[in-house]
């Protein structure tokens, strides 16, 4: 009998022990996690990439903008004061840059752009880019009704940004050429197997989506 309540104290006292040690185990484990864990984003670096976030907009807007020759997408992207160098012609402004790339768009059958490998720095009110830009233009041959060209460009956008009054724009722009290709397709051949979207400007269906939120 007294062997027998022996006994099961010392397995209590065993049981408590045992789950004494564990939780200090777990606590331990707990304080090393902590001690080892990496530490959260600062401040500056959730504002650099928020800052990351508005330019890369801004690069993607231009796409859009010239897909739906929309002048007024495109004169938001930079400052009034901003050169522009593309091949070897520079132009003074934002707004004379805007105007040359509509009137050349609309003078083509379809076209379409992407831009993909973005890459930023951000220095304080001032960032530098360069993204990589592709098109595929569909465009009537000069002096031949007959005849289009589709040019396919493989193209760089190195880009210098700031943020004045709380709002990043472009300052500055050089568009190097990589790679480009000219292909001559008679019109019956694009009227046969060609699809082309309609320019449809802010007709375009994505107009009222966005417009809607």
């Amino acid at each position: 009998m007294h062997s027998s309540i022996l006994f099961g104290r010392r397995s209590v006292v065993g049981l408590a022990l045992s789950a004494a040690l564990a939780l200090a185990g777990t606590a331990q484990a707990q304080q090393v996690t902590a001690a080892t864990a990496a530490p959260g984003p600062t401040p500056a670096q959730i504002q650099e990439l928020w800052d990351k976030q508005a330019i890369t907009e801004l690069i993607n807007t231009y796409p859009r903008g010239l897909d739906r020759l929309d002048r007024d997408l495109l004169l938001s992207i930079g400052h009034p004061d901003a050169k522009m160098t593309f091949g070897k012609t520079e132009f003074p402004s934002w707004a004379a840059y805007v105007d040359w790339l509509m009137k050349a768009h609309d003078e083509m059958t379809g076209n379409n752009h992407r831009m993909t490998n973005i890459l930023i720095r951000v220095n304080g009110d001032r960032a530098v880019s360069e993204t990589t830009g592709t098109a595929t233009l569909l465009v009537p041959k000069a002096g031949d009704p007959d005849m289009y060209e589709e040019r396919w460009m493989h193209s760089r956008y190195l880009d210098a940004w700031s943020r004045r009054n709380g709002k990043w724009g472009l300052d500055g722009r050089k568009t190097v050429s990589d790679y480009r290709r000219i292909s001559y397709v008679s019109a019956a051949e694009v009227k046969k197997n060609y699809q082309v979207a309609p320019r449809m400007g802010k007709n375009d269906p994505s107009y009222k989506l966005f417009g809607a939120q």
